[in-house]
């Protein structure tokens, strides 16, 4: 008679694999080509996941959320989002006029339709911020106002 072995708190033992396993077929048997997102995956020793697309994180599993959290991040910076091209949000932001450059974030958008996706990115100046579409084309998202904060006098 075969012995079953227990589930316990260790990633690999036969019954962990075997959950590991079955979750990831699920999450790409009905997956879409090019579809990205984070997906959590049994682990009983701490927190294991993988993208939508197949790819998986370079350890099994991890002590917290953040470490699983950047592999994720890193492998859709690395393989799927476009790479930042600085002269043209440059280009861009000296057209709208936003004054001394700050700096530029990527712009990501999740929804359980499209996954997780690249809409661009966002440059902020001095004066102001553009919203800089993947196609390359800016607009402007607006200028900054300064606070009015009224000071207690004692």
């Amino acid at each position: 008679m075969t012995r079953i072995t227990e589930l316990g708190l260790d990633d690999r033992l036969p019954g962990a694999q075997w959950a590991r396993e079955t979750k990831k077929q699920m999450v790409v048997a009905d997956g879409e080509p090019g579809r990205h997102s984070f997906e959590r995956l049994p682990s009983y020793e701490g927190y294991a996941g993988m993208c939508a697309c197949g790819f998986e994180t370079p350890r099994e599993s991890y002590d917290s959320m953040g470490p699983l959290a950047a592999a994720i991040r890193e492998h859709l910076e690395r393989d799927v989002f476009p790479a930042v091209d600085e002269p043209a949000l440059i280009k861009e932001a000296k057209f709208f006029r936003i004054g001394k450059l700050i700096g530029y974030h990527r712009l990501i958008e999740t929804t359980d339709e499209h996954g997780t996706r690249h809409l661009g990115w966002l440059v902020a100046g001095v004066e102001g911020t553009i919203r800089v579409l993947p196609d390359g084309q800016g607009r402007f998202h607006g200028r900054w106002s300064a606070f009015a904060i009224e000071q207690e006098h004692a």
